[in-house]
C-alpha cells in the first residue's frame, strides 16, 4: 500500500531551513546569560530581567504577527523574523551595558516569538491529509531538536570566558545561520484578497470557535505543565532542593534531546490512525509522572537523585514526542486559510504568556522553600490538561482528530486516555 505520509519537496526543504536556523539558536541559546553578565560583567539580577525581555515582547508581537500572516502571508512574516533574529546577535554582539544590549533583545522578542506560529501556518499550508501533516510537524520538531542540540555542543568547545572573541563569533555565527535560514525558505500558500472590510479576518472571529477556546487552554496547561517549567524550575529544583551539581542537571537535556531525536520516528509510526486528542491526553499525564519523578530529586542517595533526575528528562521527552505531532496540527485542521495566522498566533500566545508566568511563580516558590507545592501544582495541571484533552474527542471530527480519511471507529488503532 503506498504512503500517504511521504512529505513533498516544498516541506522537506522547509524542515532543511529550520536545522540551519535552529543550529544557529543553539550556538548562543545555553551561553547568552553567560556572555552578559561574566564576559560583559553586568549584575546576574540584571541579566536576569533583561533575559525576560523577549518573552515580554513576544506578547504583543505575536498576536500582531498572526494578523500580519493572514494578510501578507506566513513566508513574509517568518522571513522577516529570522532576519530580526540576525540583527538581534549583531547588537547583542556588539553591546556591552544593560542600555546598549536592551535594543537587542527586543529584536529578539519581536523575531523569535512570532517565528513559531509563522512557521506552522507555512508548514500546514506545505503538506496535505493528517498522516502528512502529522509526521511533517514531528519531523520539524525533531530536526529542531537535535540543530539545536548540535548547536550548543559545538559552542561548548569554542566559547572561553576569558577570550570574548570567542561568543562574539557565536553570535555572528548565529546571525549567518538565520540569513541563510530567510533565504532558502519555501514559498507557502498566498492568501485571499479581501475585497470588503466586513469580510476581513479577525480575532474576535477566531476567539467565536469554541473548540479553538479549548484547544488555547489545553495549549496553556500543557505549557504550565511543561516547557515553561522545565527551563525555568528544573535547574532551580534540582539544585535548592536536591543539591545536584550543575552539571548533573545539564545531563537532564542531554537525555531529553537525545531520547527525542532517537525516537521520535518510532513515535510518528505509533501515532498513525491515532486520535490527536488521545495523544494530547497522554502527553498531560506523562509530564504529571514526570514532575512526582522529579519530586524523587530531594531524598535518598546521590545516585537516587541522578537516577530520578535523568528519567525525569527521558519521559519529559516522550510526553514532548506525543504533543509534537498532534497539538498544531490539531490547530491547522480547526482553521481556514483566512484565520490560520490568527488561529496559530492565539494557541502560541498561550506559550508566550506562560514564559514570563513560570520563571517567577517557580522562582518565588522553590526561593522560599515550597518546592513540594510547585511541584504538585503543576501534578495537578498536567492531570487537568488531559481531562480537557481527552473531552476534546466528542467534539472533534475524526478528520480533525487525526483520523485518516474513511477510517471508521471499528478501524482506528486505539490510544485509549480516560483519566
Amino acid at each position: 500500500m503506498a504512503r500517504t505520509d511521504r512529505l513533498p519537496a516544498a516541506a522537506r526543504r522547509f524542515v532543511a531551513t529550520v536545522v540551519v536556523g535552529r543550529f544557529g539558536a543553539g550556538l548562543t541559546l545555553p551561553y547568552t546569560l553567560i556572555f552578559l553578565h561574566e564576559v560583559r560583567h553586568m549584575a546576574l539580577p540584571t541579566v536576569g530581567a533583561l533575559l525576560a525581555v523577549p518573552g515580554f515582547v513576544g506578547l504583543v508581537a505575536v498576536p500582531v504577527s498572526g494578523a500580519l500572516v493572514d494578510r501578507l502571508g506566513p513566508r513574509r512574516v517568518l522571513v522577516t523574523c529570522q532576519l530580526l533574529q540576525a540583527a538581534a546577535c549583531l547588537v547583542i554582539a556588539a553591546a556591552t551595558t544593560p542600555l546598549t544590549v536592551l535594543p537587542g533583545l527586543v529584536l529578539l522578542g519581536l523575531g523569535l516569538g512570532p517565528s513559531f506560529p509563522a512557521g506552522a501556518a507555512l508548514l500546514n499550508g506545505l503538506v496535505a491529509g493528517p498522516d502528512q501533516v502529522q509526521r511533517a510537524f514531528g519531523l520539524n520538531f525533531t530536526a529542531l531538536n537535535a540543530a539545536i542540540g548540535t548547536g550548543a555542543l559545538l559552542a561548548s568547545a569554542v566559547v572561553d570566558v576569558h577570550r570574548p572573541r570567542t561568543f562574539i563569533v557565536l553570535f555572528l555565527g548565529n546571525a549567518v545561520c538565520q540569513v541563510a535560514g530567510a533565504v532558502l525558505l519555501p514559498q507557502g500558500r498566498v492568501p485571499e484578497r479581501v475585497a470588503e472590510k466586513a469580510d476581513r479576518p479577525s480575532y474576535r472571529e477566531a476567539l467565536a470557535d469554541p473548540l479553538l477556546r479549548r484547544i488555547c487552554l489545553v495549549s496553556l496547561l500543557l505549557s504550565l505543565a511543561g516547557y515553561a517549567s522545565l527551563d525555568s524550575g528544573v535547574p532551580a529544583f534540582a539544585r535548592v532542593e536536591g543539591g545536584v551539581e550543575p552539571s548533573a542537571v545539564g545531563l537532564v537535556f542531554v537525555v531529553n534531546t537525545v531520547t527525542i531525536v532517537s525516537l521520535q520516528l518510532l513515535f510518528l509510526r505509533f501515532l498513525r490512525g491515532r486520535r490527536r486528542s488521545s495523544a494530547l491526553a497522554a502527553t498531560g499525564l506523562l509530564w504529571s509522572l514526570s514532575w512526582v519523578l522529579l519530586g524523587a530529586v530531594s531524598v535518598g542517595s546521590d545516585a537516587t537523585r541522578l537516577t530520578a533526575l535523568l528519567v525525569y528528562g527521558g519521559l519529559f521527552g516522550v510526553g514532548e514526542m506525543l504533543m509534537a505531532p498532534t497539538l498544531q496540527p490539531l490547530v491547522n485542521a480547526l482553521a481556514t486559510d483566512r484565520l490560520r495566522g490568527r488561529y496559530n498566533a492565539l494557541s502560541g500566545l498561550m506559550f508566550s504568556i506562560c514564559f514570563v508566568i513560570a520563571p517567577a511563580v517557580s522562582g518565588v516558590l522553590i526561593g522560599n522553600g515550597l518546592g513540594r507545592w510547585w511541584l504538585a501544582g503543576l501534578v495537578a495541571m498536567g492531570v487537568v490538561a488531559a481531562l480537557v484533552s481527552a473531552r476534546l474527542r466528542g467534539a472533534l471530527t475524526d478528520e480533525q482528530d487525526g483520523l485518516p480519511s474513511g477510517l471508521d471507529a471499528e478501524g482506528e488503532r486505539r490510544l485509549e486516555v480516560v483519566p
